[in-house]
C-alpha cells in the first residue's frame, strides 16, 4: 500500500466535498488502487489510519458499524476517555465544542474526522457539536456549516444519509459563494 500525503482542503474544493481527509479507492473512486491518502494535517496519525485499513481488510464484508465498534474496542484507550474542550461557543440551543481530533480518535473513536454531533455519535453530549481543530483552519467554517445543517435536519426526523446529502450540498454552496471552490465537474 502506497501512502500519499495530500491537501484535503484542495480535494474538498475541487473533486469531492465529502472527502474526510483519509481514504482509499474503496472509499473514493478517484484515489488510485493501492494508495492510502492522508491529509497533511493528519500525517502524524499515519499509524492509526494504517491500523484501521488493516482492520477493514480483516473484517471485509462485515457491516461498517461492526468494524467501527471493533476499532473502538481495539484501537482506543477508553480508560482516559475524557476529551479536552479547547474552546466553546453557543449557537442557539447548540453548543459548539472545538476539540483536538487526535485525542478523540485515540480515546473514543478512531473514525472521528472533521466533526460530528450528538445525533450520530453517542459520546458527544446532547445538543453538542464537536469540531476537530486539527483540520485546516480555513476549513473550520465549512465543517461547522455541514454539521449544523446535518444536525438540524436530523432533529426534524430526517435520516442520517439524507441529512448528510443536504449538508454536503449546503457546504458546497458555501464554498462556491466564498470563492474557494472550483469543482472539476461543476
Amino acid at each position: 500500500m502506497k501512502i500519499k500525503i495530500v491537501d484535503a482542503s484542495k480535494i474538498r474544493n475541487t473533486i469531492d466535498t465529502d472527502f474526510s481527509g483519509v481514504g482509499t479507492h474503496a472509499d473514493y473512486p478517484f484515489i488510485p488502487l493501492g494508495e492510502l491518502w492522508i491529509d497533511k494535517h493528519l500525517k502524524n496519525e499515519k499509524a492509526l489510519f494504517i491500523s484501521l485499513l488493516k482492520l477493514e481488510k480483516k473484517m471485509r464484508g462485515k457491516p461498517f458499524r461492526l468494524i467501527r465498534e471493533h476499532a473502538k474496542k481495539t484501537l482506543t484507550v477508553p480508560k482516559r476517555a475524557k476529551v479536552e474542550i479547547k474552546s466553546r461557543e453557543q449557537k442557539g440551543a447548540i453548543t459548539l465544542n472545538y476539540v483536538i481530533g487526535a485525542e478523540v480518535r485515540k480515546k473514543l473513536d478512531p473514525y472521528f474526522l472533521l466533526g460530528g454531533h450528538d445525533l450520530i455519535y453517542s459520546y458527544i453530549p446532547k445538543n453538542n457539536i464537536w469540531i476537530d481543530l486539527k483540520v485546516n483552519p480555513k476549513e473550520l467554517k465549512y465543517t461547522l456549516i455541514h454539521e449544523m445543517e446535518e444536525r438540524a435536519r436530523m432533529a426534524k426526523g430526517m435520516s442520517y444519509l439524507d441529512a448528510h446529502d443536504f449538508a454536503i450540498a449546503t457546504e458546497r454552496a458555501a464554498r462556491r459563494k466564498d470563492g474557494v471552490a472550483d469543482f472539476i465537474r461543476g
